[in-house]
C-alpha cells in the first residue's frame, strides 16, 4: 500500500506568510553559499534541496487528509482542507494518479472514512472537485451517526455557495459501530475510540500484513501500563503510526481535556507497541517548520539508540510505501537521510521472495527523498542469494551513486562467488561511503 499525506495541520490551515517565505529563501541561499553549490547544475541543486529537510521546504498548511492507495482502490481519511489538493490531483488528467483512478472521466470510486467531524476534518469537503463529476462514487464510512447531517449543514447557503444536494457524484453513507471491521478489496479496516471531545476514532488498515494506523486527535490522560493496553494492542506491530503530536508534553498536561497529545508520548506508545515508523501529525497551526523540526530532533534524542520506531514529520506530499507481504522471509528495509544521501539498512534474508519489495522500496525512496545517491547498509543482512545479487545489479541502473557498507563476510563471499565484486563500491563503514559519495559530487 502507498500512504500519502495531503494535509497534516490541526485546527485551521496555516499558510506561510510572505516574510516567512523570504526568511526561508535567505536561509537556503546562505546554506548553498557555505556548501559552494553549483547553481548552474540542476542535479546538484535537486540533491542539495533534498537534503535540507524542513529548513528549505515546509510541513504544509492544510488540515487533515491522508490517503491509502491500493493496487486498484483509493481510501481517504478525513476531508480537511488537504482534500482539495487531493481533488486537484485526481482531476489532473495528465497525471498518472488521475489516469489510474479516472475521476475526471466520471469513472472514479473511492472510500472515505471520517475520524470525527470537527471543522479541520471536514472543511475541505465542499471544495473536493471530483464531487462535481457525475458518475463518480464515494462510499463514506463513519462511526458518529450525524456525519451525513454535518457534511450537509456546512454546505447550507449561509455558509457555502454550493449546497450538498447539488453534488453530482453518487454518495453512499455507511454507519459503522465502534470496533466494527470493514473489508474493502484487499484491505481490512478496524477502528477504536480515542479520547477526544465528542469522540474521535483511530483507523487501522491492514493489507497483505502491512499495517498503517491513523490515530489523530487523541489525549492519553493516564499513561500507566494497564490503561494504555487498549492502544498498545491496536497499534501493535504497525509499519506506520500517524500520531497526534500537536502539543508538547507540558502543554498536554496543562491543556487537559483538549483532546491532543505529544510526540514523546507517541514515541513511548510506538516503542512498546513495536511500531516501525512513527509519523508526527496534526501539527499546531502556530508552530513553525523550525519548531516542528526541533520536536522531531528531541523525539529522536529521547528514543536514543532504540531500533524502533523510526520517527518522521508528517509532511504534505510525502509518500510512504508499505509492503510486508514477505514478512515470512525475514527481510526488512529502513531509510534515513544523511545530507543528500539515502541510507537504506537491509536486514534479514535477501532472496527471491523479497526482490520485488526491494525494487519498489528503492523506487519510492528515490522519489520521496529526491536523491539518487544511495548507501545500502548490510551489516544486518543474514544471507544473499543470486536473486538478491540481480536486484542489486539492477539498482545500480536507477541511481547516480550506489555504495555497499558493512558487508558481512558470508555475504561478501556470495558477491565474490557471483563474480560481481567489481560491480559495486564497497566500504567498511558509513563514514567512508558518505565521504566518497560526497567527494564524487564536488
Amino acid at each position: 500500500m502507498l500512504l500519502k499525506f495531503w494535509g497534516t495541520r490541526g485546527t485551521i490551515p496555516s499558510p506561510l506568510r510572505p516574510d516567512q517565505v523570504e526568511q526561508k529563501l535567505k536561509q537556503v541561499l546562505k546554506t548553498a553559499g557555505r556548501k559552494t553549490i553549483d547553481l548552474t547544475d540542476s542535479r546538484a541543486i535537486d540533491l542539495f534541496i533534498g537534503g535540507l529537510l524542513l529548513s528549505g521546504s515546509t510541513v504544509g498548511s492544510n488540515t487533515t487528509c491522508v490517503t491509502v492507495e491500493l493496487e486498484n482502490d483509493l481510501i481517504i481519511f478525513d476531508a480537511g482542507s488537504g482534500i482539495r489538493e487531493l481533488g486537484e490531483s485526481l482531476m489532473d488528467k495528465k497525471g498518472d494518479f488521475a489516469q489510474k483512478f479516472r475521476f475526471y472521466q466520471g469513472k472514479g470510486h473511492a472510500y472515505i472514512f471520517f475520524t470525527h467531524t470537527h471543522w479541520d476534518h471536514i472543511q475541505g469537503f465542499p471544495f473536493f472537485r471530483p464531487l462535481n463529476v457525475a458518475g463518480n462514487v464515494f462510499d463514506i464510512y463513519h462511526v458518529h451517526d450525524y456525519v451525513p447531517t454535518v457534511l450537509a449543514r456546512q454546505m447550507e447557503a449561509e455558509y457555502c455557495p454550493y449546497q450538498f444536494d447539488q453534488i453530482d457524484a453518487t454518495i453512499k453513507f455507511h454507519k459503522i459501530e465502534e470496533g466494527q471491521q470493514v473489508i474493502i478489496a484487499d484491505a481490512v479496516v478496524d477502528n477504536i475510540e480515542l479520547n477526544h471531545p465528542g469522540k474521535a476514532y483511530a483507523y487501522r488498515v491492514k493489507v497483505d500484513d502491512a499495517i498503517a494506523i491513523l490515530a489523530t486527535d487523541s489525549e492519553y490522560t493516564n499513561l500507566d501500563y494497564a490503561d494504555t493496553k487498549k492502544y498498545r494492542d491496536f497499534y501493535a506491530n504497525a509499519d506506520a503510526l500517524i500520531f497526534d503530536a500537536m502539543y508538547s508534553v507540558r502543554e498536554s498536561f496543562i491543556k487537559e481535556d483538549w483532546g491532543h497529545s505529544s510526540a514523546l508520548i507517541g514515541a513511548d506508545l510506538a516503542r512498546v507497541s513495536n511500531v516501525k515508523r512513527l509519523f508526527l501529525f496534526h501539527h499546531d497551526p502556530t508552530n513553525t517548520d523550525e519548531e516542528i523540526t526541533q520536536v522531531l530532533q528531541e523525539t529522536k534524542e529521547y528514543l536514543g539508540s532504540s531500533e524502533n520506531p523510526e520517527v518522521f514529520v508528517a509532511q504534505e506530499g510525502v509518500e510512504v510505501f508499505l509492503d510486508n507481504s514477505a514478512k515470512s522471509a525475514d527481510f526488512d528495509m529502513q531509510d534515513r537521510m544523511e545530507g543528500a544521501v539515502i541510507l537504506i539498512t537491509l536486514s534479514g534474508n535477501f532472496g527471491p521472495q523479497v526482490t520485488d519489495r526491494f525494487r519498489k522500496h528503492l523506487a519510492y525512496s528515490l522519489r520521496t527523498h529526491q536523491s539518487d545517491k544511495v548507501v545500502l547498509k548490510m551489516e544486518n543482512l543474514n544471507s544473499l542469494t543470486m536473486a538478491g545479487i540481480r536486484a542489486l545489479v539492477d539498482a545500480r541502473k536507477s541511481v547516480m551513486s550506489l555504495a555497499l557498507v558493512g558487508v558481512p563476510d558470508r555475504v561478501y563471499r556470495v558477491i565474490e562467488l557471483s563474480g560481481t565484486t567489481d560491480f559495486f563500491a564497497i566500504y567498511e563503514d558509513e563514514e567512508s561511503a558518505l565521504a566518497a559519495l560526497n567527494a564524487h559530487y564536488r
